[in-house]
């Protein structure tokens, strides 16, 4: 009786507590957004660096022959290791409180500016 008692005052409450209305999804976009996610969308948005050259091996079977081989541009250097590549764009001036998104161009962060090489507070 008294496991009976309790259950039946839980339900009691349980109906009492408004829920909120279901939505299918909310997504809200920040005036100022956070620097990593603007990171991260700079980065996806960055060309690969990869380049693609075909060569010509000598092989038993002459329609195996060609082979494309995958590297780093020209001035990007390889983070990855050689099964998997990782091309980043060198900029040679100073890219802190920014990305380097190609070879010798930095992108500031949101409330940064690019002035005398640097990105600056705004």
């Amino acid at each position: 009786m008294h496991l009976t008692s309790t259950l039946i005052g839980l339900l009691i409450v349980g109906l009492g507590i408004e829920l909120p209305t279901p939505c299918a999804a909310q997504f809200w976009l920040l005036a100022n957004p956070a620097p990593q996610w603007w990171r991260n969308e700079a980065l996806a948005k960055r060309p690969s660096g990869i380049c693609y050259k075909s060569l010509t091996v000598d092989t038993v079977n002459p329609n195996s022959r060609k082979r494309q081989i995958s590297y780093c541009c020209d001035d990007y250097v390889n983070e990855g290791n050689s099964q998997n590549l990782k091309c980043v764009p060198i900029c040679r001036e100073d890219c802190s409180n920014g990305v380097c998104i190609a070879p010798g161009n930095c992108e500031c962060a949101p409330g940064y500016d690019r002035r005398d090489g640097k990105c600056r507070i705004e």
